[in-house]
């Protein structure tokens, strides 16, 4: 199953991340990839917001890899692949110990997993339409995300009235 959506500037970013944060639970993963200062970062930091994480706490992990978020409705593990570049392995930095049914884990540059990760994982890829604008597509199992789909959609509309 897949949505699509335009983000014109860092306010309709901003809302993507809160209608997100509505509908995940414990355990869900997200694989973010995409264009190099596509919003990736900026996405994960909407997201956390919603969760009740403040936005400055959340900074990009090049350096650290993974950064843990404790202090809000869920657990958030922000983990950042770039600099490990192609072929990544998550027990090399001990990402699995994250999948414990109890984080959001939110890998940006998932594209650079060398082994893919659990199905149930939703994709969102982001890249450039133009200088202000990003094109996202979300892709996810539909067995798992429809439901959510239909309220991540409802929460999108809402926020254009």
């Amino acid at each position: 199953m897949r949505l699509r959506y335009t983000l014109k500037g860092i306010e309709t970013t901003n809302v993507l991340g809160n209608c997100l944060s509505m509908v995940l639970g414990p355990g869900d993963l997200f694989l973010l990839s995409g264009d190099l200062g596509a919003g990736k970062t900026s996405l994960t930091k909407a997201i956390a917001s919603g969760l009740g994480i403040e936005e400055k706490e959340v900074t990009s992990p090049s350096f650290a890899i993974i950064h843990e978020h404790l202090n809000g409705r869920l657990p958030l593990i922000h983990v950042d692949l770039y600099r490990l570049g192609p072929h990544a392995d998550i027990t090399e930095i001990g990402l699995e110990d994250y999948f414990d049914g109890e984080n959001v884990v939110i890998i940006e540059w998932a594209e650079y997993l060398e082994t893919p990760l659990v199905e149930t994982a939703l994709k969102i890829d982001l890249n450039f339409v133009d200088e202000q604008s990003r094109e996202v597509c979300l892709t996810g199992k539909i067995w798992i995300w429809r439901e959510r789909f239909l309220l991540l959609d409802d929460c999108m509309k809402a926020s254009d009235e």
